[in-house]
């Protein structure tokens, strides 16, 4: 899988308002994580995670992106 985004330890960098998908990153993959705004993301280790933006009004709910 091949996601555009950041890595969560440069989150500061978006707008607090920003929604993001989160996935949990391996050497070999990225799973997806859970969905938030970026004021709301509470990582224990952010080094583990990614971010993918959004558009608003579009999530993930187990996998699928729904409106």
């Amino acid at each position: 899988m091949r996601i555009k985004g950041i890595l969560a330890t440069e989150a500061h960098k978006l707008s607090p308002e920003q929604w993001v998908n989160i996935y949990e990153l391996s050497t070999y993959q990225a799973e997806f994580y859970d969905c938030c705004q970026v004021k709301d993301l509470d990582l224990d280790e952010p080094s583990e995670y990614g971010l993918e933006l959004i558009e608003e009004g579009t999530f993930i709910e187990q996998g699928e992106a729904v409106k």
